[in-house]
This record gives C-alpha cells, structure tokens and sequence, in this order.
C-alpha cells in the first residue's frame, strides 16, 4: 500500500494508464493520481493496456511489466511502438536486468516497490516537463515521416506507406526514439513479442523492406549501426560508421 503523504500538485490533468496485475497496488496507485488530479485509466493485463492505448491516448503510461499475458519487459515495447507517452516502469529495483531492460526498449523512469506517492507523482510530472510528447503521432523532425499509431497509418510528405503489420511494429519503435539506435533484441520483442528464437535474418529483411519504401518516397531511410542496432536517419545526422540496411 502507498502510505499517506502530501501529493505534490500538477500543472496540468494528466490522463494516466496504470497497468498493473495486482488490484490493490492499481488502486493504490489511482487513488495518488486522483489525490493530484488526474484522471486514471486502468488495465490488468497487456492486451486491455494496449487496447486502452488507442482508445484513451494517456499523456502517461505507468506500467508494470509483470502483466500475466505479458512477456516481461516485451510488453514495454509494444506500448512503446503506440505511444510517444513517457513511460515509468515500476519494478523491483535489485533486479538490475529488468531496470536496464525497461530504459532500453523504451521507458523512461523506473520506480520502486514499496512505491512512494509523493515520489512517484514528481517523477510523473518530471517526465512530462522534459518535453515528451505526449500525442498518438509522431512527426516532428523525421524528414517529412509522419505515424499516425491511433489509425496505424504512415505517411512521408503526406504520400502513404503501404507497411505490413509487422513493418509498422518496427517503424514506430525507430520513430519513437527519433534517431538514437534500438538494439536488435528491442525490435524483436517488438515485432514478435513472445517468441524469443526469432531469426535475425528475418529482422534484416522486414528492416531492408521498411528503408526501401521510406527512401523510394524521399525519405533519408534507416541506418545500420553494426554491432548495436538500427536507427531512423534524420536528414544531417549521419554518424560515422553507420550504414543503411543492405537490400
């Protein structure tokens, strides 16, 4: 339970999904938010979280990665490929696999159990002072890519991508990180959540597919960072030793 404390008030009402499998720590949890006036959205298991994703747009996603039809830190990425909302991940912070998983694949906070209101609510906020965005699309600063994750649409320059499921997985994780390089293991877990002996020959292909559409309408395309991963090339930022996925 999050003992009583003075709730730190917030400039704005934010709209929360609190994801969680245990209802007594979601209603904990909303009870804070509520304290500080903001309006809960809530989910116990991965697909309602993720449905609730596009129906209710949260400015906010706290998201506890041991939802019982959730393959672990997995589920991070699958928010993070329909949400730019930040993501605070509440975990038990001795287990440093699972802090370092959920910063790589996509949140952007991790807290702690027993959690803190007080503590939890300034991190919320915090999170959203820094400028995440909080809107369903991404298209500032990406070359005229723009992804719609509410209707699953993309566009460069207003023209449509015809992507694949799977290819619109993989292009809104890259897009969501504009321009820093996901690991291979993310876009995995992205595109093929629950199956962790995926090829990642098959990887390659969907990638070199995605590159060659984005520059066949003008788009700069992905880059391949060897050894680490790949990243949406913004026009200017071409660091060394990265290539474009080979075709």
């Amino acid at each position: 339970m999050i003992p009583d404390v003075v709730i730190p008030s917030s400039p704005a009402r934010l709209r929360v999904l609190v994801a969680a499998a245990t209802p007594a720590d979601v209603g904990a949890i909303a009870s804070a938010l509520g304290s500080a006036g903001h309006e809960v959205i809530t989910a116990y298991r991965g697909e309602a979280a993720l449905a609730r994703l596009a129906e209710d747009r949260p400015d906010v996603v706290l998201l506890d990665p041991g939802l019982p039809d959730a393959d672990g830190v997995a589920i991070i990425a699958r928010v993070r490929a329909r949400t730019e909302a930040p993501i605070i991940v509440v975990a038990d912070l001795r287990d440093e696999a699972i802090v370092v998983a959920a910063l790589e694949t996509g949140a952007v906070d991790v807290v702690g159990r027993p959690i803190r209101a007080a503590e939890l609510i300034a991190r919320i906020h915090a999170a959203v002072r820094r400028g995440i965005p909080t809107s369903g699309v991404f298209e500032p600063s990406l070359d005229g890519l723009r992804m719609d994750l509410g209707r699953r649409e993309a566009t460069v320059a207003g023209r449509s991508l015809a992507l694949t499921r799977i290819e619109f997985e993989l292009l809104s994780v890259l897009a969501a990180r504009r321009g820093d390089v996901v690991d291979h293991r993310a876009l995995l877990r992205a595109a093929w959540p629950g199956r962790p002996d995926t090829d990642p020959e098959t990887l390659r292909s969907h990638l070199t597919r995605i590159n060659a559409k984005l520059v066949a309408e003008g788009h700069p395309g992905l880059r391949n960072v060897r050894g680490r991963g790949y990243a949406l090339r913004i026009a200017g930022n071409r660091p060394a030793g990265s290539t474009p996925p080979e075709g």
